[in-house]
């Protein structure tokens, strides 16, 4: 089951365009964390802070066949699924 159940509109909405910017360029780094679903895609994710109690959370998937070989994980489009805000 994928994380990120905000949509960017919504993201934008709670914590601001700006914010939302700055955390869609933020390098993403993989979370290690297995699906339980079937799901074999590998997870990663990119966290922002408005310097309060809030953190804006990116995610990332990548296939494992779309990993296979890479040496620049640069080189792979990034499209972020989703946003979770805690």
């Amino acid at each position: 089951m994928t994380k990120g159940t905000m949509t960017r509109e919504q993201a934008i909405q709670a914590m601001g365009a700006e914010l939302v910017n700055m955390l869609d360029s933020v390098n993403c780094a993989p979370t290690g964390r297995l699906q339980t679903d079937g799901d074999d895609r590998v997870e990663y994710s990119a966290s922002i802070s408005d310097n309060g109690d809030a953190v804006l959370t990116a995610y990332y998937y990548q296939s494992a066949a779309d990993l296979e070989g890479v040496e620049d994980l640069s080189d792979l489009e990034w499209t972020i699924a989703g946003y979770d805000l805690t």
